[in-house]
This record gives C-alpha cells, sequence and structure tokens, in this order.
C-alpha cells in the first residue's frame, strides 16, 4: 500500500533527477488504490479513542483511513517521539501488540467492523516498520501517522515469536550470544525447521506454513540468542552485524545450476536494514528501547530466512560472480536502479547495499568481505534486468495471463515480481522460472 511513498523517497537519495521522480510518479500511478480502501458509501468515521472498537479493528485493512485520522491527531498533539513511544515501546498490551505488527506483512484476510463486510489484502513485508524508517530518516512526522496505521490494519503473525522470545530470554538468563548467521545455520540444521515449509503451502509461506508448525516453544532458543545490550558500543556493532548479514544472506541465496535471482523476501531483510542507523541515532530513544528494536529485527530476519526454506548459502557465488558491466561503479548502479520500471524494489535495495560502504569491514569469520556487497548489487541489477530479455525467465504466457486475471487491479506488476525475483527460494517452486546456468558457468560454481 506504501510502495510509491518508499520508492519515491529512495529516489530522491539515490540522486534522481525531478523528471526521473515524475517518471516513476507516473509508471506507479496506475496500481495505486482509494485510501478509503472498502468502505461502503455512506459511512460513519470511527471514534477509535474508544479502546474497545479501537481493538476490534485492528487487522482490518479497511479502517486503515480511520486510524490514520486517529494516528496523525495523536502526531499533532505530542510529537514523534511520545506518540512512537506510547503506541510501540512503551510496554503495555497495546504498544506490545503495534510493535510486533510493525514487522508484519503479506497476508490475506476477511473481517468485519463496525458491520461493514471487509475484504483486505496486502502485499507487502515488513512494510510498517519501512515506512517509519522513511519517516525517522528523512524527518517526516506525516509518515510516522502511516507508519502506525498501517501497522494497526495487518494481521501479527509476529507476535506469535517476538513476545514469547523476549520473555524466555528474561526467564533464562543464560541464554549465550550469538551471531545472526550462527543462528541461522542452526535453524537450516534443524530438521523441525527446515521441514516446516513445504512447495504445496500457501503462498504466504512464512504465517501460513511455518508458523502453523513451528511454535513459539521452538523458536524462542534460537531467536534469543540475538541479543544486544544497551551501550551505543553493543549497538553498533549488533546493526553493522545484522545490515551486513542480510546482505549476504540475500546474495548467497542461491540455487546450484541456475542464473543468478535474488529472493523478494530476503531482499526486504536488507531493505529494511538501512533505516536502522538512522533509527539508533535519535537521542529521544533510550539505549534499551535502541536494542529492543534490533534485537526484533535480527529475530524477524531469522524467521523471514526459515520461512523461506532455510535456502543454503553458496559465499561463492558472491565472491566468483562476474558482473555483465563490470566497469560500473556505484554511480552507474544508482542510475541503473533509478530508471528501472518496477515499484521501488531495485532503487531501494541498490541504496540499501551502497549503505554499507559506511560501516567497518567484515569480521574475519565472515563468509565474505566489505568489497563483495558491491559485487551483490551488480548481481541483483543483472538478474531483474535480465529477467525481461529474450530467454530471460521461463513463467508461461498462460500462467502470466491467469495471474493477471485472478489478481484484477495490480497484476501485472505481481507477475513483473514474479519474473524479476524468486519466492522463498529454499523451495523447489521458487526456481522454476529462473533459467538454467550456462555449461561454462556450471563448471565454474
Amino acid at each position: 500500500m506504501d510502495h510509491i511513498v518508499h520508492h519515491l523517497l529512495a529516489l530522491w537519495a539515490l540522486g534522481a533527477s525531478p523528471g526521473e521522480i515524475q517518471d516513476m510518479w507516473e509508471y506507479n500511478k496506475p496500481y495505486q488504490a482509494p485510501i478509503e480502501g472498502n468502505r461502503t458509501a455512506v459511512s460513519v468515521d470511527l471514534d477509535l479513542k474508544d479502546p474497545v472498537l479501537f481493538d476490534k479493528c485492528l487487522g482490518n485493512n479497511d479502517c486503515y483511513a480511520d486510524f490514520l485520522r486517529f494516528f496523525e491527531d495523536e502526531v499533532a498533539r505530542k510529537g514523534v517521539p511520545d506518540t512512537v513511544r506510547e503506541y510501540i515501546l512503551k510496554g503495555y498490551y497495546r504498544a506490545n501488540d503495534i510493535f510486533c505488527r510493525m514487522y508484519t506483512g503479506e497476508l490475506i484476510q476477511h473481517k468485519q467492523c463496525q458491520g461493514r463486510f471487509l475484504t483486505a489484502i496486502t502485499t507487502d513485508l515488513v512494510h510498517p516498520i519501512i515506512h517509519l524508517g522513511c519517516a525517522i530518516e528523512f524527518q517526516q512526522p506525516s509518515l510516522v501517522a502511516e507508519a502506525l496505521a498501517a501497522a494497526c490494519v495487518h494481521d501479527n503473525w509476529p507476535k506469535e515469536f517476538l513476545l514469547p522470545t523476549e520473555e524466555y530470554v528474561r526467564s533464562n538468563t543464560e541464554v549465550p550470544s550469538r551471531t545472526l548467521l550462527q543462528i541461522i545455520d542452526s535453524l537450516r540444521s534443524d530438521p523441525e525447521m527446515t521441514s516446516a515449509v513445504k512447495d504445496s503451502d500457501p503462498f504466504n509461506e512464512i504465517p501460513d506454513g511455518f508458523l502453523k508448525r513451528v511454535t513459539a516453544k521452538q523458536l524462542a532458543p534460537y531467536l534469543g540468542q540475538f541479543q544486544v545490550k544497551p551501550t551505543p558500543e553493543d549497538l553498533q556493532c549488533k546493526m553493522t552485524e545484522m545490515m551486513q548479514s542480510c546482505a549476504y544472506m540475500m546474495g548467497a541465496a542461491q540455487r546450484p545450476g541456475k542464473c543468478e535471482a535474488i529472493d523478494f523476501v530476503l531482499l526486504h531483510n536488507a531493505t529494511l536494514s538501512i533505516f536502522y542507523p538512522a533509527i539508533l541515532a535519535q537521542d529521544w530513544l533510550s539505549d534499551h528501547e535502541k536494542s529492543r528494536l534490533l534485537e526484533a529485527k535480527a529475530r524477524v530476519d531469522a524467521v523471514m530466512y526459515a520461512g523461506c526454506g532455510s535456502p543454503a548459502l553458496y559465499p561463492m557465488r558472491i565472491v566468483d560472480y562476474v558482473p555483465r558491466r563490470p566497469k560500473d561503479g556505484w554511480e552507474e548502479l544508482f542510475h541503473r536502479s533509478i530508471v528501472y520500471r518496477d515499484e521501488g524494489h531495485a532503487a531501494k535495495l541498490i541504496r540499501s547495499l551502497f549503505s554499507l560502504e559506511k560501516l567497518s569491514e567484515t569480521a574475519p569469520d565472515f563468509p565474505i568481505v566489505k568489497s563483495d556487497f558491491a559485487k551483490i548489487a551488480h548481481m541483483a541489477m543483472d538478474s531483474i534486468e535480465r529477467a525481461f530479455e529474450t530467454g530471460g525467465h521461463k513463467m508461461p504466457e498462460n500462467v502470466a495471463e491467469a495471474t493477471v486475471q485472478k489478481i484484477g487491479h495490480g497484476g501485472e506488476m505481481v507477475v513483473s515480481n514474479q519474473i524479476r525475483w524468486v519466492f522463498y527460494g529454499g523451495l523447489d517452486r521458487a526456481w522454476d522460472y529462473v533459467p538454467d546456468l550456462e555449461i561454462s558457468a556450471l563448471e565454474s560454481h
């Protein structure tokens, strides 16, 4: 629902010209939906100051406009810091609920609110917290209200593991602290985790597949190992580790025998990461609040990895990658992402990967070195550009046409994303439309 805001801000940050920004606005304008959703022609505004009504409307997409008005009033009255703290970080039941909803997305739901039948379809991942990151980095208070409103209309599958993990760590003071890569390696080594995702699952694998088979009791001992001390030093260290790990996971999650492709789910771990330097730089957030936000981010990263089928990671696919345009530096990669015709993921991804240039070198035991993140940027742009060239993908025309017909509004965008990215890359079906590597390339991989 908010791709266009993220896209335009990323374009501006990458140095796009006014004409280029306008061009992408025009390109994506047909995909936009009315803010009022499916509200009936005659409808009273909802008074969300009533806590019972507020709770009843949680998870209902067609209450978005009501939540937006509510939070705009809150931001105007209290300011950004107090609103964020009250509704995300304060620690009481409602704040904890919305805290978890900030990390959700990609759900289909059918509910009622105030006697109105509502059909809500969202196709995003971690967008509420991405929207909050945009608000903080670009200093846009109105986006804080939009982020909170968006969180409130999503279902809350992250609550199934985030709060139980926090309770697990509080109750088990001897839980070891491990890196994010160590944690995902442990998840991949656990048969109960790897068998919890199946090719036959519904498309929304994480809430409708993985979390239907794996419990919080099983996840908490793993997720609780990512811990951040509330000190400036550990916040910086763990933030750097998280950002580099997310980029590495995304780039290394390849399939032997297949051309390189980027997983759309793991992509979101990386594009969210870029906002954490700005979030952790806010002096109105306490170090305890910052550590909680950072821990939640990494724990969601781990669940999204496991929900993708725990794909094997191949660092040499990054290290040995030969770009199609090897002379292109970051400026050229910026331009390619700016003019690339999608709903913004290309520009957001390249900006996120470039942000790693400001961080320290990777740890000695990290699978790749800092300079390899530029190769991931090349891999990403090469793969999504190649996808629309002759022979660049294997999606049959009848499948594309059926998808557009089934989805209706926005169907063309969905088909394009299925062509340019893979979804849940640990599953065999994810790679159905990706071409095979040439023989010469196979010999080097």
